[in-house]
């Protein structure tokens, strides 16, 4: 939840001092779980958008790879920003997925008008393998 408002604060462009101002309501996740690796959402971003446009980091230095500006519906004149995350530790192992639309609205809550079809979206492309290894060293440069 702290990287979300993060995350939150640094698109919406708040500095520090203006941080108590601000109402914060948590945005959607959407979860992949894996077997293989917890970098299962930010490789399925990476294989289908190419490299990330930023980078954040978390307090404990997790990295959030992020999207902005991606065209994902083709019928609707709107944009989106993709931030992943990951969570690995001896209980589990999984991706997230945080999709915000152009007015900063979280495009994944129940009530956005794109949720259904961003959900299947996500659904197909988590079902898609690539094996590619391009990922994995775009992301070393991130990590070290």
């Amino acid at each position: 939840m702290k990287k979300s408002v993060l995350i939150l604060l640094l698109f919406l462009g708040f500095n520090l001092t203006n941080a108590q101002e601000i109402t914060y309501t948590p945005l959607t996740e959407y979860k992949v779980e894996s077997f293989q690796t917890s970098l299962i959402t930010k490789k399925m971003m990476f294989d289908w958008f190419g490299k990330w446009d930023k980078v954040a980091y978390t307090k404990n230095n997790d990295i959030i790879l992020i999207w902005t500006n991606r065209k994902i519906i083709n019928e609707a004149n709107e944009t989106f920003t993709i931030i992943t995350s990951s969570k690995e530790n001896e209980d589990e192992m999984y991706g997230t997925i945080q999709i915000l639309s152009s007015n900063n609205q979280d495009a994944l809550a129940e009530n956005s008008p794109y949720r259904e079809y961003l959900t299947e979206f996500l659904k197909t492309i988590s079902k898609q393998e690539n094996k590619n290894k391009k990922f994995y060293k775009e992301y070393l440069k991130v990590e070290y």
